[in-house]
């Protein structure tokens, strides 16, 4: 049998050894190097956002799976919610988490696929305020017809602010106005509008409130769909008509508020009517009750002239003498009713007056004592028997209870032996020679000394 044959080793050059974190630290540096920033398309999975305010989540399609990463510092600029099943496109760059050797993206920037991030945002918003029932027509509230001070929340620059007004003046409308002022467009812009519609209510003064501005981009209008103008619009006392942008503009504000005006100028009109038509109104109305009153009175004429009635005053003696033939008939039916009325009465008193003789006192007085006597008589019968029948469970009794009786069993010449302490002697062991015990008897008792023990047979 032929020798197996060897192959000689070559020298090899040493490789080096890696630990966990020089090879991961080596691996995220090349990662981050190669893709220091991507885009990437995907559907939303597993979003998690945490108490920290970062938030983290999968990007996924048919058949791979990106952990995603994005902080609190990006995040809070995405106008929109994230939910699971939206596809997004994510900007950012690609590392690898240490601690538990994942391969993730820090995302920096989110688009919504399909949507723009604004319109997606205000849809959101715009179903979720609907399912709170804010936009429902129930809860929308009446304007005052005539109020004597409107609250403007807008700029007191722009010009809406000098549009209103110019409304109000050339209608020549008595009214006082309150300006709240804030900016309306721009980062700070929502929460300037709610403070103001929340300083207007607090003044207590304004009986009706107008939130707006004038036209502008998608862009310049954005704070009127920002969720915390349209709670301040919702949580207002005062009814509030909204007036944002031109007529084809409509903002979350427009849906929430009692009344949307199609524009600023609009909205002067309908909270303060003129008063050339306030002077109108007064008119129609004096011409419609001038004109019922003359028709109340041309009927009171044709009631007065109509032919039976002109007759009878005619001869108003006729009238008259119906009216006393009807109160001499009333007098007779009267008459008969009350004789019949006392004929009944008198039947009944006479029936009561029979009954009330049948009762006199005397006969009644001797019914209660028979009844009496015979009650005294079953009285006296029925305590008899209970006594005799006392008595026979008495002695019963006594005689059990003489059996039983310790006494009963020494007069049949038994005793009961104690010890001095008191303790009943039942066992001859219990005493030793020596010891004194007493002996009761039927009568009397014995002191004893014990001089011999024995045991039971």
């Amino acid at each position: 049998m032929a020798e197996p044959s060897t192959l000689p080793l070559e020298p090899m050059d040493e490789e080096p050894i890696w630990t966990v974190s020089e090879l991961l630290a080596e691996v995220r540096g090349g990662l981050e190097a190669t893709f220091p920033t991507v885009w990437v398309r995907g559907e939303i999975s597993g979003f998690r956002r945490q108490a920290s305010g970062h938030w983290y989540f999968n990007l996924k399609d048919d058949s791979a799976v990106l952990n995603v990463a994005m902080f609190r510092g990006d995040n809070i600029a995405v106008p929109f919610e994230l939910e699971d099943g939206l596809e997004i496109t994510a900007m950012g760059r690609l590392t690898l988490y240490e601690r538990a050797g994942r391969f993730q993206l820090i995302a920096n920037l989110l688009e919504p696929v399909g949507w723009g991030a604004q319109q997606l945002a205000f849809e959101q918003l715009k179903r979720r305020l609907q399912a709170e029932g804010l936009f429902a027509d129930e809860r929308k509230r009446t304007l005052p017809g005539m109020p004597a001070c409107v609250g403007v929340v807008t700029s007191d620059t722009g010009a809406a602010w000098r549009d209103m007004t110019r409304v109000w003046e050339r209608r020549g409308v008595n009214l006082r106005v309150i300006l709240s002022p804030s900016t309306v467009q721009g980062p700070s812009a929502a929460a300037q509008i709610a403070a103001a519609i929340e300083l207007l209510e607090h003044h207590g003064e304004a009986e009706v409130v107008i939130v707006g501005r004038g036209g502008g981009s998608r862009e310049d209008l954005w704070a009127f769909n920002e969720e915390r103008v349209a709670r301040a619009i919702a949580a207002c006392a005062i009814p509030v008509v909204s007036a944002v942008g031109h007529e084809i503009d409509v903002t979350i504000a427009d849906l929430v508020a009692d009344l949307r005006a199609a524009t600023p100028t609009a909205a002067a009109e309908i909270v303060a009517p003129a008063r050339d038509e306030l002077l109108s109104v007064l008119e129609g109305l004096r011409q419609r009750a001038g004109g019922a009153l003359k028709a109340l009175a041309q009927r009171a004429h044709r009631r007065l002239y109509a032919p039976p009635l002109h007759r009878a005053l005619r001869r108003p003696e006729r009238s008259l003498q119906a009216y006393h033939q009807r109160l001499d008939l009333a007098w007779e039916e009267l008459e008969g009713t009350l004789e019949a009325s006392l004929l009944h009465r008198a039947k009944r008193l006479e029936v009561a007056s029979r009954a009330l003789a049948r009762m006199t006192p005397l006969r009644a007085a001797r019914r209660q004592r028979e009844v009496l006597a015979g009650l005294s008589t079953r009285l006296r019968g029925s305590a008899t028997d209970r006594v005799h029948a006392a008595r026979e469970r008495l002695g019963t009794l006594a005689a059990r209870t003489e059996a039983l009786s310790p006494v009963a069993v020494l007069g049949r010449g038994y005793a009961l032996c104690r010890t001095p302490d008191g303790r009943l002697l039942l066992r001859a062991a219990d005493v030793d020679v020596g010891d004194r015990v007493q002996v009761r008897l039927a009568a009397g008792s014995l002191e004893c000394e014990v001089l011999q023990t024995q045991a039971p047979e």
